[in-house]
């Protein structure tokens, strides 16, 4: 059976058990904002309780860019719409990373282009990743005066240890596709003309496997979390990006990031 639809800034498809959800905000690098996080979650929990596994992409050129910087400073005419905004945002991405982490199917992240900011998170929870060699990862945090979140911290370390995470946080470093292989942020690379059927081989060989020992097996290492699990620690970074958000210096640096901002064509030009 196949089908498509579209929810939102969501594109949702279903062949043969398998959901594939696109992010599809191209002309803003599938930025995150509020409505985007709450259709995710919302297909996320009607599409993915009986799928075989889960497909997430972007519409290219980009995976995402994270945050939507530009939604972000429209609501900050006061301290007060601004933190209300930045916790329904920080608070949405982290209820999609807990649905990801939650899935009784495996969940592969179609990495398509450029990951920046908080959307590193979706490749994080998901189970395998595969990387575009034309894409790049950075975070921004230290430009844009934002705390760390989408599991910067509170999924990160475990992948490379806590000095590689906040050395790579501290210096904003541009990680090429090649080098998130070498980390172990992702599992494969594939050329742009390639993409498709490495898409295809990976998910048959993780479809052919027994999902209910997948979705175990995350949910014990999820346990090695320690005091509050997975949760906790999202919820700290929610709490950070709240105090830093508010700060006048911050709003500073978003004006001076969106008076020098490119396009995500752009962004991807000069990786």
């Amino acid at each position: 059976m196949t089908g498509s639809a579209a929810h939102s800034e969501i594109l949702v498809a279903r062949t043969d058990g398998v959901v594939r959800l696109t992010l599809n905000r191209p002309g803003r690098g599938n930025s995150l904002t509020t409505s985007l996080l709450d259709s995710l979650s919302q297909t996320l929990h009607a599409e993915a309780a009986t799928a075989r596994a889960v497909v997430l992409t972007g519409t290219a050129p980009c995976f995402s860019t994270g945050g939507d910087v530009t939604a972000i400073r429209e609501h900050a005419s006061s301290a007060e719409s601004l933190q209300a905004y930045s916790d329904a945002l920080v608070g949405g991405l982290n209820r999609v990373l807990l649905q990801l982490r939650a899935l009784p199917c495996p969940v592969i992240a179609a990495v398509n282009g450029p990951v920046t900011g908080g959307s590193l998170g979706l490749m994080l929870a998901a189970d395998l990743s595969l990387m575009v060699r034309t894409a790049f990862i950075q975070p921004y945090y230290a430009q844009m005066g934002f705390a760390p979140d989408g599991g910067w911290t509170a999924l990160l370390p475990d992948r490379i240890g806590r000095a590689r995470t906040a050395r790579w946080l501290a210096l904003d470093q541009r990680v090429s596709a090649d080098d998130a292989l070498e980390m172990g942020l992702t599992d494969q690379l594939a050329e742009p003309a390639d993409f498709d059927q490495a898409l295809a081989d990976m998910l048959a060989r993780l479809v052919s496997h027994d999902a209910s020992v997948i979705a175990t097996s995350r949910r014990l290492v999820d346990a090695q979390a320690g005091a509050g699990g997975l949760a906790g620690r999202l919820d700290a970074e929610r709490q950070a990006f709240l105090v830093q958000i508010a700060r006048p210096e911050t709003r500073i640096r978003m004006d001076r990031f969106l008076a020098a901002s490119r396009t995500p064509a752009e962004m991807e030009a000069h990786a």
